[in-house]
């Protein structure tokens, strides 16, 4: 398999022009993640009205795959409670160990199921949900090691 299946349209859509990227100002959540392995950090700040997500804002250094990630997730989170935040991220979970090909669940986040190939990047695409469980749970900071 090469790379090119790895960095599909949308993936490289999202890396070059992430949506919601940037300082949320007035946030209720926030935490910082790191992956270790590859180096990249991200800040997830977030709104939080109600039990949902009212906005996600992101940003930070990190590869084309973490940033694209953060990026899908950021669009998809919006109106979602911390039980569609978990069962999205048990999803893609498994849709990047390959359990599975796709989940309707997951929207634009399929196109990384090319990372069921790539075991040493799954850690990369994890960080942004890994991040946002943590300003969902009021922790300060996330981090993908010791995560498959």
């Amino acid at each position: 398999m090469t790379a090119a299946a790895l960095y599909t349209q949308i993936v490289l859509e999202h890396q070059r022009a992430p949506r919601n990227f940037g300082v949320l100002e007035a946030h209720s959540h926030a935490a910082d993640g790191t992956n270790p392995l590859c180096g990249d950090a991200l800040r997830i700040e977030l709104v939080c009205c109600e039990g949902r997500i009212e906005r996600m804002h992101f940003h930070g250094e990190a590869c084309a795959i973490a940033v694209a990630t953060a990026s899908m997730l950021s669009e998809l989170a919006v109106g979602k409670s911390l039980a569609d935040v978990a069962r999205m991220e048990t999803a893609f979970a498994r849709l990047v160990d390959g359990s599975v090909a796709h989940d309707a669940l997951l929207a634009h986040l399929n196109a990384m199921q090319a990372l069921s190939r790539y075991p040493t990047r799954r850690k990369c695409a994890l960080l942004a949900f890994a991040t946002l469980r943590a300003a969902l749970a009021g922790t300060a900071s996330a981090t993908t090691e010791g995560n498959g």
